[in-house]
């Protein structure tokens, strides 16, 4: 993957004697650049390995082999960032500051108005980036780091009295652990991951072509499911979650049917594609054309085709939807494409 290097000098040299076996997932309460430099200048004392941007960029701010400032805990008992408040357990036993054994990852994104969920770019990007931390660190350290809620965790488990929403409540912690169990598994039909677990995924369409598949993954974000595309060969899958239980797959695809979305189980799951969300990018005043691809309205009357391809402005947000100004009309997001 694409990562720039710009170098902090915040950082320990080394990590102590410890080994890194835990990745800490943070929001940035800031822009990208924003939180690049201020975790580059001296006088922020503090740092973090990685930062992800909103559109997928990512920045490397300090070496796999040296430990950054951004989880520190303390062995002071009266301290708010005493180890012994962590909710995890090997920050209790282990007794020092964890910053020793964590890489630690910034995402962009203010908790007021995300809650510390990703776009679907900065979702992909993660992936890709946990992916090559894990690869990194079992071939610098021999260690191969866990793929679970132990190790791939929030600033809030480190430290829940100063951090309680970093990065927060919507962030997509078993999403980006699915979707690194199933790129570890076999692509065939059994789906197994390395350790010889079945995922079941709720798959909802497959396309040949990725923009069909777009419009019926952005169509399920609408309703509020955590949804990813998939690529396997030339298909473009559009899939919900990835359980170990199949009766949780079953009810999350009773769920969707509800919605009006056809579904079924799999165990197969692929390559997470990046995703460009319209929802995402369209604010009002945005200018959009209503796509060919388009057949009804939000409120179900047919759109006539003297009406697609031509420029509109967006007066209202929706759920899902936006008020375009010349036509007095609510369009599905998914039906239009910023100008």
């Amino acid at each position: 993957m694409n990562i720039t290097q710009r170098p902090s000098p915040n950082k320990y040299d080394g990590r102590k004697g410890w080994k890194p076996d835990m990745i800490v997932c943070h929001i940035t309460e800031g822009s990208y650049e924003g939180a690049v430099s201020w975790l580059c200048n001296p006088q922020a004392q503090a740092s973090a390995h990685f930062v992800v941007a909103q559109d997928g960029r990512v920045s490397q701010l300090v070496p796999l082999t040296d430990g950054a400032w951004c989880n520190g805990t303390s062995t002071d008992a009266s301290s708010s960032v005493y180890y012994g408040k962590s909710t995890l357990a090997a920050v209790r036993e282990r007794k020092t500051n964890a910053n020793y054994y964590t890489v630690s990852i910034e995402h962009e994104g203010i908790w007021a108005k995300t809650k510390g969920k990703l776009t679907d770019a900065q979702l992909a990007a993660t992936i890709e980036l946990i992916k090559f931390i894990r690869s990194e660190v079992k071939r610098i350290y021999g260690v191969e780091i866990p793929l679970d809620r132990e190790h791939i965790v929030g600033h809030y488990q480190i430290n829940p009295v100063t951090k309680p929403n970093c990065p927060g409540s919507e962030f997509q912690f078993d999403a980006i652990i699915a979707a690194l169990k199933g790129s570890e598994s076999s692509t065939g039909n059994q789906g197994n991951s390395a350790s010889g677990t079945v995922l079941y995924r709720v798959q909802v369409g497959a396309y040949g072509v990725k923009a069909n598949a777009e419009k019926t993954l952005e169509a399920i974000k609408a309703k509020g499911y955590d949804t990813m595309l998939v690529q396997v060969g030339n298909l473009y899958k559009v899939q919900v979650g990835a359980y170990s239980k199949k009766e949780n797959a079953d009810n999350m695809a009773a769920k969707l049917k509800a919605d009006g979305f056809d579904t079924f189980i799999t165990t197969q799951g692929g390559t997470t594609v990046s995703v460009e969300s319209a929802s995402a990018s369209i604010t009002v005043g945005s200018k959009v054309k209503i796509k060919s691809s388009a057949a009804k309205y939000s409120t179900g009357q047919a759109i006539p085709d003297w009406v697609k391809n031509n420029t509109y402005t967006v007066q209202q947000l929706g759920d899902g939807k936006v008020l375009l100004k010349e036509i007095v009309s609510w369009v599905n997001i998914s039906d239009v494409s910023l100008v």
